[in-house]
C-alpha cells in the first residue's frame, strides 16, 4: 500500500512550534509515540496520557486513527488479547514533521502570495549581514547542484 502523503490542514498562527500545526491532544499523543523506542497500541498510548490528563480511551483511539489518516503516523494489525489490535509508529521524526509542515505552509503561502512572500523574505533576510551571507552560500550551493 503507498504511503499516505503528510497532510497538514492547519496553521494556527498564535500558536507555537507543533501546536501551531496539531491540536493539543494530537501533540500530546505524537510526543508519546515520538519518544518510544517501540512502536505502540492505542492502550499503551492511553496509559501513558491518563496520568497527565483527563482522557478517554475512545479518545486516544480517534486521536491516533486522525494521526494516521494525516499521515503522520503507520499502523499494522497485530493480534492482541482482545482480539486484533494496531500498533503505530511514526513516519517521520520531530524534525521531519516540522520541515514537512514549514514546507506545506511556506509552498501553501508562495502559491497564493508569491511575490509578496518572496519580497518579505528578501526584505528580512537582508536586514541581517550574517543571514545574508548563509543565504548566498545556500543558493550557490543549490545552483551548483542544478
Amino acid at each position: 500500500m503507498p504511503r499516505k502523503p503528510v497532510k497538514i490542514s492547519r496553521y494556527n498562527i498564535g500558536e507555537r512550534e507543533l501546536k501551531a500545526f496539531l491540536g493539543p491532544l494530537e501533540v500530546d499523543v505524537i510526543e508519546v509515540v515520538w519518544s518510544s523506542e517501540k512502536p505502540l497500541t492505542v492502550r499503551e498510548v492511553y496509559e501513558k496520557l491518563k496520568r497527565r490528563r483527563k482522557v478517554a480511551y475512545t479518545t486516544i483511539m480517534t486521536t491516533m486513527d486522525r494521526l494516521y489518516d494525516k499521515g503522520l503516523l503507520d499502523r499494522r494489525e497485530e493480534r492482541g488479547r482482545g482480539g486484533i489490535v494496531y500498533v503505530y509508529w511514526p513516519r517521520l521524526e520531530k524534525n521531519g514533521f516540522k520541515k514537512s509542515a514549514v514546507q506545506e505552509v511556506l509552498n501553501s503561502l508562495l502559491e497564493n502570495f508569491g511575490e509578496i512572500v518572496a519580497n518579505y523574505l528578501v526584505e528580512r533576510i537582508s536586514s541581517s549581514e550574517q543571514e545574508s551571507k548563509d543565504l548566498k552560500q545556500k543558493l550557490e550551493k543549490a545552483l551548483k547542484r542544478g
